[in-house]
């Protein structure tokens, strides 16, 4: 399992940038709800990225991290630490948010994996020039081996490229 140091970065200065939003007295002209709903399909998306490791691994620990216990905890932690009022409609929209960022992350996830997968598997499709040069390999292949080449098939090819 590695971290992605860029994303991990982005996550914790979001993560900074949220926490002084929510402790602060500051209101946006935006309404609440739909901020809590984009902070945390933003900071889900982020944090999706930031572990390296198998999808269903990633799915479940941000399941837990941003999901669960940043949608949910921080409702809590907000209405402990400063004078704002615990509202169970942030909650919803925090996960809402949240959710909603992990089935992108993991649809794109699941995708990128299939590309990848695919192109792994990719084979060319042989041109005229390649069945020719198979061809030739083939005949020298069998001169090589003792066998000598056909005399009525070397006329007749003689007599098509003419």
């Amino acid at each position: 399992m590695r971290i992605r140091t860029p994303f991990a970065i982005a996550f914790l200065a979001l993560c900074l940038l949220a926490a002084y939003l929510g402790f602060s007295n500051f209101h946006p002209p935006v309404n609440d709800k739909f901020l809590h709903f984009i902070t945390f399909l933003i900071l889900t998306v982020c944090f999706y990225w930031v572990v390296d490791t198998s999808r269903r691994r990633v799915v479940n620990f941000t399941l837990g991290v941003c999901t669960l216990t940043g949608g949910v905890g921080s409702e809590f932690v907000q209405s402990v630490v400063s004078s704002r009022e615990f509202d169970p409609l942030d909650i919803v929209s925090n996960l809402i948010g949240s959710a909603l960022g992990l089935l992108l992350c993991a649809w794109y996830h699941r995708r990128m994996l299939e590309r990848r997968r695919l192109a792994k598997s990719y084979q060319s499709i042989s041109t005229a020039e390649d069945v020719e040069f198979d061809q030739e390999a083939e005949e020298l292949h069998d001169i090589e081996a003792g066998h000598p080449p056909d005399p009525v098939v070397e006329e007749e090819d003689r007599r098509n490229k003419d």
